[in-house]
């Protein structure tokens, strides 16, 4: 099913079915409008029922006996009102018909604009040759670029970012801090916000490793940063097997008969030998859980068990014996115990090796750049039709706008204008081929769309009336 069947079959809007003859050439506004405004549908409905003229009055006027008047000392004096306080209901009829005439207009612009974002979005997203496609999309454009100018004088509106409910949305996190500063609390919060009024969860994709990173992120549905009912999927969580609810045995610490305790305090002990010379610091979390194991060698640290919150263990950290302060190589292991990644420091080893449950090795890579890539492409999107939110300030922005090639949407935000001149200079002046932008507020809602040299659709992380105009 193509894009614009797919899009008819989701949405019956005259607007977003291309081949709508009836929305292709949109009519000018007819006196006959909306039933329920009964407005100028009886020609005598606009006169108002307070001081309409009554015709039984103007009879009585008109009588010969002069009926209608009273000439006597005492008695009231009346005018006809013919002419005085009448055109105030008609200039107010008036007023309500160019009211309801730009209301009109409001909804036709909006219609189009949503008509132009879908066909932007099936551009972003059909393959190169799917010609044919590509070729309704842009005729389409150019249709509703005409009736725009027709209509507004000009067709250079900020479209609205198109949302398609068929899609999975992610925001894509370098890792998540468990107390994030104002700033990331507000681009997660506004995020959220801005996709459950269109009916759609954000959920997220971190990919920095975080043994704590679970409860992190309940953290942040209780407060209200994210959807309740969105998920994370964190890149190290998946690869070491960690969410597949399977039964775990926690791990025991390595203890030879001449080994013996001593307690430093209510969450580390140290294990000193026969000669009292220390072999490993052992430290526990607040719910006395197994977190870090410190191994020693005549008093040099040689390495550091981290343990994730099931008590098994999930990295080993291999320090220089020269530096104590200086990793040389970091062990990730699946949740049975199994190897399944290797972190080389040093020049002899490639930096990134991935190995398979039967401890084979599948690939390498020479940055976390590309590990993430082929994690996201190959992994947590490869079922595709996903949209990728992240912030033009991430450290593997600009590497994410690879996972185009792959189908996946992927859409920058820019907070601040100010921020990454480079990355938002590049996207002004369209080298990264940029076309759909979450902006942070008004300010950089205008400054982008007045200043980008090819057509956004922008979508401000706030409710928006009316789309932004070209100064």
């Amino acid at each position: 099913m193509s894009f614009f069947d797919r899009k008819k079959k989701d949405n019956d809007d005259n607007y977003s079915d291309l081949s709508n003859s009836s929305y292709q050439n949109p009519q000018p506004v007819q006196n006959n409008f909306d039933q329920a405004q009964n407005q100028y549908n009886d020609a005598s409905s606009g006169m108002g029922t307070q001081f309409a003229p009554n015709d039984d009055f103007n009879n009585d006027a008109n009588n010969d006996n002069n009926d209608g008047y009273y000439f006597g000392q005492n008695q009231p004096q009346q005018t006809p009102m013919n002419e005085s306080g009448q055109w105030q209901y008609t200039e107010q009829d008036l007023q309500n018909a160019l009211d309801q005439s730009a209301d009109l207009k409001s909804r036709l612009r909006s219609q189009l604009l949503a008509d132009r974002s879908y066909c932007n979005h099936v551009l972003r997203n059909v393959s190169s040759d799917q010609v044919d496609e590509r070729k309704q999309a842009t005729d389409r454009i150019k249709e509703v670029n005409a009736s725009l100018k027709d209509w507004f004088g000009t067709d250079e509106m900020a479209n609205e970012i198109y949302m398609d409910n068929s899609r999975v949305y992610y925001i894509f996190a370098d890792d998540l801090p468990s107390e994030p500063d104002h700033e990331k609390s507000a681009m997660w919060q506004q995020l959220s916000m801005t996709l459950a009024e269109k009916g759609l969860v954000g959920n997220a994709i971190s990919v920095t490793y975080n043994d704590q990173i679970d409860q992190t992120w309940m953290d942040y549905q209780n407060a209200g940063l994210v959807d309740g009912n969105a998920f994370l999927l964190n890149m190290y969580n998946e690869l070491q097997g960690r969410n597949l609810n399977t039964p775990v045995t926690p791990a025991e610490i390595p203890f030879d008969a001449d080994y013996r305790v001593q307690h430093v305090s209510d969450k580390v002990d140290k294990i000193l030998d026969a000669n009292d010379k220390l072999v490993m610091e052992v430290s526990r979390s607040s719910n006395h859980q197994l977190q870090i194991i410190r191994h020693y060698k005549d008093t040099k640290l040689l390495s550091r068990d981290i343990f994730d919150f099931n008590g098994v263990i999930s990295a080993t950290q291999f320090y220089d014996h020269r530096n104590a302060n200086k990793v040389v190589r970091e062990n990730f292991y699946r949740q049975d115990g199994t190897l399944v990644l290797i972190k080389s420091y040093t020049s002899d080893e490639p930096y990134i090796q991935l190995f398979s449950e039967g401890n084979v090795l599948m690939s390498t890579f020479d940055s976390d750049e590309d590990l993430i890539v082929w994690w996201l492409k190959n992994q947590a999107l490869k079922q595709g039709d996903s949209t990728v939110f992240v912030s033009i300030n991430s450290e593997y922005y600009k590497k994410l706008l690879s996972l185009r090639d792959s189908g996946v949407e992927v859409i920058p935000i820019v907070m601040k204008q100010s921020e990454n001149a480079q990355e938002v200079s590049d996207l002004i002046e369209g080298k990264d081929k940029i076309s759909a932008v979450m902006a942070g507020s008004d300010q950089v809602n205008t400054y982008l769309n007045k200043n980008s040299k090819n057509t956004l659709d922008i979508t401000t992380l706030k409710e928006m009336d009316t789309p932004i105009y070209k100064e």
